[in-house]
């Protein structure tokens, strides 16, 4: 089965021009319907003479793009070329088109005809400048798409030189909207993966002026390149820059709680391991931890080979969870989020099993999809509605 509108253009009904307008009048990719909940999704692109394209999801094994083996066809007489996969109604994924000439030279691309949405920056560079696809039975991340057509945030910008780490980063910090009364001590969020381009602080504008969350600052804190997998692998180092030089910096400069119950550290991938070991061994700083994905199946000593020194490997617990095991139960309030179509599915379901036994105040989440910013940009909504509701849990007001 292919697409109407690709059927019309390869019959010639309709011209390149015609099949042009109706791709960017209705965006792509292009779907249609063939069950309750399986759609055929077909990926349209205009890539030039003599170049082959193939398809890259963020869904699969591999933490990234994800090749899809079969290339997009020729659409005779046209300069288009085509790919249609069945899938899962319910999916929200990130992609690329991978093209390469004859030369073998190649280039990743997002989809011409459907660009990267607003907050496309990623603090992995790898992930950013990606399409995305949101299939018809989706849940919706209505924040995010608020957050998308809201104005940028002010927000300030600051260098801070760490003695722990022996370097300096980049910060940024995003006030709430509205006018603060004097003697205000805010809750804040601290993200690890934070880039200028991060959707936290438009998604944190949007519920506070829909009153559902209390006013609450952000804090963005840049990652330097291929440092970030250095420190925030459960680096003692790292989290003491967070606790000891970061907070009392912010604290000083901006009117924000000191209760850990009004502090949240929030990360993604890498970060979401950082931001639960550290919240762990220090939780009279953070009382709440944002766990995007987290990379829990993470230790020191596990790694993989092939012949015989496989018969030599030894798999230990990984770390955040072994530690979470042996460690009292803290004082820490938990969300988690995970993809139930990536790797680290299996490590995060034992996590929250961890968690739950532990007996750890918690929200567990799965969502339809892959290891991707296109989720967590959104979920990190409901995050904020948990760590910063407006009114508290027997219903009174915050």
């Amino acid at each position: 089965m292919s697409d109407p509108s690709v059927e019309k253009l390869s019959t010639g009904e309709w011209s390149p021009e015609r099949f042009r307008r109706h791709l960017q009048e209705t965006g792509t990719p292009l779907v249609e319907r063939v069950s309750a909940d399986e759609v055929e999704v077909t990926f349209v692109d205009e890539p030039g003479d003599d170049t082959t394209v193939t398809l890259s999801v963020v869904i699969g094994p591999r933490i990234g793009f994800n090749p899809i083996d079969t290339e997009f066809a020729s659409v005779a007489g046209t300069p288009f070329r085509v790919l249609t996969l069945r899938m899962r109604s319910d999916l929200r994924f990130s992609y690329v088109f991978a093209r390469r000439g004859p030369a073998g030279e190649g280039e990743q691309v997002a989809d011409p005809f459907n660009p990267p949405r607003r907050f496309s920056e990623c603090s992995v560079e790898r992930f950013s400048g990606a399409s995305v696809a949101v299939l018809p039975d989706a849940v919706p991340l209505a924040w995010l798409d608020q957050a998308e057509a809201r104005p940028a945030p002010a927000m300030d910008s600051a260098v801070l030189a760490s003695e722990f780490l022996g370097n300096e980063r980049r910060f940024w910090v995003s006030m709430p909207p509205g006018e603060l009364s004097d003697g205000s001590a805010l809750p804040f969020v601290i993200q690890l993966d934070g880039t200028p381009d991060h959707s936290a602080p438009s998604v944190r504008d949007a519920l506070v002026e829909a009153g559902l969350i209390r006013p609450c600052a952000v804090v963005l804190v840049d990652q330097l390149g291929l440092q970030r997998y250095k420190e925030l692998l459960c680096n003692p180092a790292f989290s003491r820059m967070l606790v000891e030089e970061l907070l009392p910096w912010l604290h000083h400069r901006y009117p924000l709680s000191r209760d850990p119950a009004d502090v949240a550290l929030a990360g993604e991938s890498f970060g979401g391991l950082c931001v639960g070991w550290t919240a762990l061994h220090h939780p009279s700083a953070f009382g709440n931890a944002i766990l995007q994905s987290p990379s829990c199946g993470y230790h020191p000593d596990l790694t993989w080979g092939t012949g015989a020194g496989e018969l030599l490997r030894r798999t230990p617990v990984p770390t955040l969870i072994a530690d979470f095991l042996t460690e009292e139960t803290a004082p820490i309030r938990i969300f988690h989020d995970v993809g139930e179509l990536e790797s680290s599915l299996t490590h995060s379901r034992w996590l929250d099993h961890v968690l739950t036994g532990k007996g750890y105040d918690t929200l567990y989440r799965e969502f339809a999809g892959g290891h991707d910013y296109a989720w967590w940009r959104g979920i990190f909504a409901d995050a904020l509605l948990w760590c910063f509701p407006l009114r508290s849990r027997d219903g009174s007001q915050a």
